[in-house]
């Protein structure tokens, strides 16, 4: 006879009935399985109620297969599901709605196919965690639900949360290009180490490194001020004596210390990121290895001062780090010296 594998105690209702849900939506559900299903719902109003909402759940789920924000939820619960390895990914799923988003806040039809369409939409995940994320070497093609295309570099990580007022992207860490739909009413605002990018419809890039924030701004127009307070819901305000106003071809860099703004040198070229490719002009061995390295797991590193001052130009593949050093040993007199796994070093010839 098949044993039930008991639901834990310290659960919420939410999450205990996501479980019940797609524990008993399978097959081969035992008579023990539907007793304790059974004790538990009677146990109180609120789990009966939790588990009605957590079969509308599911049902959104498999009736709306197509929809981009459910992705962006399905993708949510695997990773939320590697915690309870035998937690179905539509339960998972389920879960994440009822617990982080509010189910009746989501779904505007009886049939979910206006999911996130009319009323507010919150995280996916609670805010400060990503709902979008790149590992290293990763690339990432996004369209939220208001239209706006991203594309997300490696190691990034994105939280989205859009209201009936603004539509706010959070830059949690790495670099993102975004191409913002329009609409007048409701700013697209992308928070990042302190500031803040507002825009209503252009194409910028936006890149948090260390605490270092650089925008390059290709199309439109974009005000970048100091962030608002964490969980304001209101629209962003201006303060003319902290906000830098960018015109296209314009790029600024901010840290903790300076705020510095200026055209853009070689815009295309840091830009080539999109199609796979980095391209160097004379920029040190120093530069160029850290560059390569966020997109490698086997890591470069460089001892000799020297050989860290030496110039390298060219275009190559992120995912093509052999290419790389190749050029490097044949232009220079150095070599490769291999320190353990993944790891290796450029050292004098």
């Amino acid at each position: 006879m098949m044993r039930a594998r008991p639901v834990p105690a310290d659960l919420s209702s939410a999450e205990a009935a996501a479980r019940w849900a797609v524990r008993l939506d399978g097959d081969n559900v035992s008579d023990e399985e539907r007793r304790a299903f059974e004790a538990w719902r009677s146990r109180s109003a609120e789990n009966a109620a939790a588990y009605e909402r957590a079969l509308a759940a599911m049902h959104v789920f498999d009736a709306s297969p197509e929809d981009a924000s459910l992705d962006a939820l399905r993708r949510a619960a695997l990773r939320y599901q590697s915690e309870r390895s035998w937690l179905g990914v539509r339960a998972a799923a389920a879960a994440l709605v009822l617990l982080f988003a509010g189910l009746g806040a989501l779904i505007v039809a009886g049939d979910g196919s206006n999911l996130f369409r009319g009323g507010p939409v919150a995280s996916l995940y609670e805010k400060g965690a990503a709902d979008y994320v790149t590992r290293r070497g990763e690339k990432l093609d996004v369209t939220l639900p208001d239209g706006s295309a991203l594309t997300l570099n490696t190691e990034t990580d994105l939280d989205v949360v859009f209201d009936g007022r603004r539509r706010t992207v959070e830059v949690l860490r790495g670099q993102a290009f975004f191409n913002v739909a329009k609409d007048p009413s409701r700013p697209f605002v992308v928070v990042a180490g302190g500031k803040q990018i507002v825009a209503v419809g252009t194409a910028f890039d936006v890149r948090l490194d260390q605490g270092r924030v650089e925008v390059q701004l290709v199309e439109g127009h974009v005000v970048v001020e100091n962030a608002e307070p964490s969980g304001s819901a209101s629209p962003p305000t201006r303060d003319s004596t902290a906000s830098v106003h960018l015109n296209p071809g314009e790029a600024l860099v901010a840290t903790d210390k300076q705020v510095v703004r200026a055209a853009a040198e070689d815009q295309e070229r840091l830009l080539k990121w999109r199609d796979g490719l980095i391209e160097f002009d004379n920029t040190s061995l120093a530069d160029a290895v850290a560059e390569f390295n966020r997109y490698s797991a086997q890591t470069i590193s460089i001892d000799d001062p020297q050989v860290a001052k030496l110039p390298i130009s060219g275009v190559f593949r992120t995912n093509s780090q052999r290419k790389f050093l190749e050029a490097v040993t044949s232009l220079h007199p150095v070599t490769i010296e291999y320190r353990g796994t993944d790891r290796f070093a450029l050292v004098p010839r």
